[in-house]
């Protein structure tokens, strides 16, 4: 397994590096663009989220209705009024933790999908590079009077697909780069781009049960709802005396009974989402290996295609299968390692835990 982490890691390093035609890391770096790390551009979507800073304002103004509770209950003492006034706070400091993790979800999200999609541009490139090969090729055995015209125009057509894929590629790769940059709350235009990581595949240790027992109690939006069930118990224990009005406490015990069938709906919910994303996590694992080898078999396919074909022993339409298996593999790799370590991501963003795997408690 150690083996296979290092060749993935080394085949998707491979394919960003094989970019030709791209601008140069010297020339990037002269345009003043920065690289950020995942931590780097979560820090910069904490400080720049719109949706974030609502959410601090929310606990302010929690904060400050507290303080107001707290001080009427000197002239008129009213332990109702304290009880939602802290359940208020504490839910709305929960609502905040659940935001800043939503938010680094995202980021996490569109960090990896620009750096996929950069990685497709250059296998893009890289199927130019073989078509213009080919090309040449065909070009060169028209001249000898061993490939026809038709062969050369086949051979163009291809170069010319090729480069339209680059094309296309390269507006997929601005468009992830421009949603990467509105969720850190930046210019869409800016000098902002993630920085290039290793992907690696080693097994992640799981307890399926032990993560889902955890999640189930400790997950934000469990919590939020935990703390409104507190808040309406101790709202019903209170109107439960012979001063209150009837109608007050029956109130009281329907917003109960609502609060506490939404908790077990949440938890059923979030029950379902683990299990998901754990399936999504171990399938995504499981089809890399496939993959890697897929990828051995196309690149060998071509390069005794392309002797073949050199040697007419092959047609141009037979080459270019080969040339679009090799395309075709690579692309199903990186887009499966990039989508074992979203998957992976998900999990422990499902499960409570950060992206280094241990349980987080807010």
């Amino acid at each position: 397994m150690r083996k296979q982490k290092w060749f993935m890691a080394g085949l998707v390093m491979t394919l960003v590096m094989a970019m030709g035609g791209l601008a140069t890391a010297a020339s990037l770096e002269a345009e003043g663009i920065q690289y950020v790390t995942l931590e780097e551009a979560e820090e910069i979507a904490f400080e720049n989220s719109l949706s974030l800073q609502l959410a601090k304002l929310a606990v302010e103004e929690a904060e400050f209705q507290h303080r107001q509770a707290e001080a009427a209950m000197i002239m008129k003492p009213s332990p109702v009024l304290l009880m939602q006034a802290q359940g208020g706070l504490d839910v709305a400091r929960q609502q905040y933790l659940t935001a800043r993790d939503q938010l680094a979800l995202e980021v996490r999200t569109d960090f990896f999908n620009a750096l996929r999609t950069q990685n497709l541009l250059g296998i893009a490139q890289e199927g130019l590079e073989s078509a213009e090969r080919h090309e040449r090729v065909a070009e060169k055995k028209l001249a000898a009077g061993t490939a026809t015209r038709l062969d050369v125009i086949r051979a163009s057509r291809n170069v010319l697909s090729s480069q339209s894929g680059i094309s296309q590629a390269k507006h997929g790769l601005e468009l992830a780069q421009m949603k990467f940059r509105q969720t850190l709350g930046i210019d869409l235009d800016g000098l902002i781009l993630p920085k290039e990581i290793t992907l690696d595949v080693e097994p992640v240790e799981i307890d399926l049960d032990a993560d889902m027992a955890h999640a189930l109690a400790n997950r934000d939006e469990i919590k939020q709802l935990l703390l409104a069930v507190e808040v309406a118990r101790k709202n019903v224990e209170i109107s439960d005396n012979d001063y209150t009005p009837a109608l007050t406490l029956q109130q009281a015990k329907l917003n109960l009974a609502k609060l506490e069938r939404q908790l077990a709906q949440a938890r059923q919910g979030l029950a379902l989402q683990i299990k998901q994303s754990h399936s999504a996590l171990k399938d995504a694992e499981e089809r890399i290996p496939v993959l890697q080898k897929g990828v051995e078999e196309a690149t060998e396919m071509l390069r005794l295609s392309e002797l073949s074909y050199e040697a007419d022993m092959i047609t141009a339409n037979d080459l270019e299968d080969a040339q679009l298996g090799v395309q075709a593999a690579k692309n199903d790799l990186v887009n499966a390692l990039y989508d074992y370590n979203l998957a992976k991501t998900r999990y422990f963003h499902a499960v409570g835990r950060s992206l280094a795997g241990q349980r987080v408690q807010h």
